[in-house]
């Protein structure tokens, strides 16, 4: 090997091979580029004229330039001498148990960073300098430094791996004297200005700290308001990184000790067995996983060791028992001291373990004595030990760690909660900001997009559903032509084909109410266009009118011929009204059965009159002059045939006047359970004979739909 160090020394470092040397040999050139003035006067020709605060700007601005400058060159040492010369001795089998990647892997990363940093940022602020002869410019540094944590995400990797790298290096200088000889050789290499290889791997923990300095005294010395406002900014780019190195470091830090902490401990037994088939039942359920993270905290908080020591452990009645406490940051762990006969068995947990967030820590009159209390989740009392420790300092120390690590938990919680509600909030403002958004321009004549728009900005009306209950052979499926106002008539003016707007409706509505029957008078709220589908279509939106000179006190609905649309059309006529009708003809075929499951607001049936209400005076319709009024029958088989004649044209109607309003049905409404036509008796017809006044529970008015 020394013969290799000397051919090194006499005719140079031999190059490495080619697949080697795009990693360790970064700059074709050696360090063109990488030149610069002994001092920043030689750049400045007025710098004579300019104040002190100016000059000692500009000298905190060349240090900084100066300093980037003579620290790449200590990084290219490692690569280019100490890299090198141990690859070239590899290459001759040499050292090949020292890992070069272990010692400089990250290192040609590093080099990479800091040449684009004084390509894109440092090298143009300088070239300005000597091109315009103006002092140097801390402006021209600030979209650079802002970008401080993009360029060097290598030095998180670095200052990660930094102590474990300089550790091996110290170790195989220890135990290696091959590698110990390479290592002063290449310490007294002209090349490496006596650098020591300790130093070498901390100088880039030591420059990325420096920046801030190195800016705050340019800062110090800066007047300008708009130049201290970027340098400012700058500052907190370059901290705000190192915060995260740090955090990293820390983090890393925090996971190795928890490592050596999880190797000490042995198995979990916390119970014992009672048979084999027991134990293998008991089995998967023994594990106990410190490296898993901490319930209700963020991830990026690792669970830590903050103490342990022997106490002696006295739980109810039972003697006392030498134990090793282990204390972390969400759990206190009982173990069972080692063996000093048996060092390689490790302390196997006796107890479950105890959840700081429900302890509760007393102390005991003894002054080396406490309680420590675990609760349930319940809050009541799960398990209590006696903890007696050596002395009264280490009662304190416990007691105080263990309050201090119960409040640490209490604001990790408190601050992980606060930031997933936050984050929970954003996401609904997100998803409210997204349904809210106003939908694209829709373009004239096209009909889809009307329907849409005209869909999503309905009105809601109130409309008059007048229903009946029919049987299961009733005709339901004819076109309704109701009006949306009171349920009078409209003419069919849609084209064949195409639904009217009410029955493609009142789908939606049965939906809303599955309770709407055909015998139903009620008030429901359906959503209505606000133009009809055919603006042609002549509508009446009023409540229908009842002639006032027709009425009289004591009189009835008018009689006469029932109109010839009733019996031999389905549809109905132009302008007519249902509501009129369908009471006229109820007093013809006299009183209306019952239903016993509709009633008014009163919880009566609006069909029905007690003896008390027939007493009082009511408004009733007179009947019309051109109407007589019926004679008594003579003969009394005249009579009965007669009875006989108005019973089945009376049925008869009913049957009509069912299949009338059961083609005004809703469509889509479940058809009733099959029953039979209810048949009247004749105490029921008697009762029809007779004048009777209807009342409604809603009051008939006139409005606008």
């Amino acid at each position: 090997m020394e013969v290799r160090l000397h051919t090194f020394s006499m005719f140079g470092m031999p190059r490495l091979p080619p697949e080697e040397r795009r990693r360790w040999e970064i700059g074709e050139g050696g360090d063109i580029g990488l030149s610069i003035e002994k001092s920043w006067r030689e750049l400045v020709p007025g710098h004579k004229d300019m104040s002190r605060d100016d000059c000692h700007q500009q000298e905190a601005l060349w240090e900084l330039l100066t300093t980037e400058l003579i620290y790449v060159r200590k990084l290219k040492i490692m690569t280019d001498l100490l890299a090198a010369g141990l690859l070239n001795l590899q290459r001759v089998n040499l050292l090949t148990e020292v890992s070069v990647e272990t010692l400089f892997g990250t290192v040609p990363s590093l080099i990479r960073a800091h040449r684009s940093f004084w390509d894109e940022v440092l090298g143009p602020t300088l070239e300005k300098t000597r091109a315009s002869g103006q002092p140097l410019d801390p402006l021209v540094l600030h979209d650079g430094f802002l970008t401080f944590s993009q360029r060097f995400q290598p030095y998180t990797e670095y200052c990660l791996r930094v102590k474990r790298t300089m550790a091996y290096a110290r170790d195989q200088q220890d135990r290696n004297p091959l590698f110990h000889s390479f290592v002063q050789w290449c310490e007294k290499h002209k090349r490496s200005g006596r650098q020591m290889l300790g130093d070498l791997l901390i100088k880039p923990h030591q420059r990325i700290t420096k920046y801030p300095l190195l800016l705050r005294a340019v800062l110090k010395r800066t007047s300008g308001g708009r130049a201290r406002d970027a340098l400012a900014s700058m500052i907190a780019a370059v901290e705000s990184f190192l915060q995260h190195i740090n955090k990293q470091v820390r983090q890393g830090e925090e996971q190795e000790s928890l490592v050596a902490a999880a190797q000490r401990l042995g198995p979990y037994e916390v119970l014992e067995p009672t048979s084999e088939e027991v134990e293998k039942s008991l089995r998967p359920f023994c594990n106990l996983d410190l490296m898993s993270p901490m319930v209700g905290v963020s991830p990026e908080h690792t669970r830590q060791l903050l103490l342990e020591g022997p106490v002696r452990v006295k739980e109810g009645r039972e003697g006392k028992l030498d134990v090793y406490l282990f204390l972390f940051s969400d759990v206190l762990l009982v173990t069972k001291p080692q063996r000093k006969a048996d060092k390689a068995n490790k302390a196997k947990v006796i107890r479950p373990p105890l959840m700081l967030e429900k302890l509760v820590c007393r102390p005991l009159r003894d002054p080396s004595s406490f309680l420590v209390i675990h609760l349930s989740d319940l809050q009541c009392l799960s398990t209590a030990l006696s903890i007696h420790c050596p002395s009264a300092a280490d009662r304190t120390r416990w007691l105080d760690k263990t309050q201090q690590a119960q409040v640490a938990l209490q604001k990790l919680k408190e601050k992980e909660y606060t930031e997933q509600k936050r984050k929970l909030l954003a996401l609904y403002r997100d998803q409210d900001s997204s349904s809210t958004r106003p939908s694209t321009p829709i373009q004239e004549g096209s009909q889809n997009n009307t329907e849409e728009r005209t869909a999503e900005f309905s009105t809601i009306v109130p409309q008059l559903v007048v229903t009946e209950d029919t049987d299961e052979d009733t005709p339901s499926g004819q076109e309704d032509t109701l009006d949306s106002g009171y349920g009078t008539l409209i003419p069919d003016s849609s084209p064949k084909g195409s639904p009217s707007l009410l029955s493609r409706l009142r789908p939606r509505a049965l939906r809303r109410d599955p309770r709407l029957t055909l015998s139903t008078l009620d008030l429901r709220d359906i959503p209505l266009h606000p133009q009809p589908l055919d603006p042609q279509a002549s509508q009446r939106r009023s409540a229908p009118e009842l002639p006032e000179e027709t009425l009289r006190r004591g009189g009835s609905l008018p009689r006469g011929c029932p109109p010839p649309w009733c019996e031999g059309e389905v549809g109905a006529p132009e302008g007519g009204n249902v509501v009129a009708e369908t009471l006229r003809r109820a007093l013809l075929r006299g009183q209306p059965p019952c239903s016993p499951t509709h009633t008014d607001s009163a919880g009566e049936s609006p069909w029905e009159t007690s003896e008390e209400e027939e007493e009082e005076e009511w408004p009733v319709f007179p009947e019309p002059a051109q109407v007589p009024s019926p004679q008594p029958v003579e003969a009394e088989g005249t009579l009965r045939d007669s009875m006989l004649r108005e019973d089945v044209l009376r049925e008869d109607r009913l049957r009509e006047i069912r299949e009338e309003l059961a083609s005004q049905r809703i469509e889509g409404a479940p058809d009733p359970k099959p029953s039979r036509p209810r048949r009247l008796t004749r105490a029921q017809l008697a009762r029809m004979r007779g004048l009777h006044v209807i009342q409604l529970d809603t009051p008939v008015s006139t409005s606008e739909a």
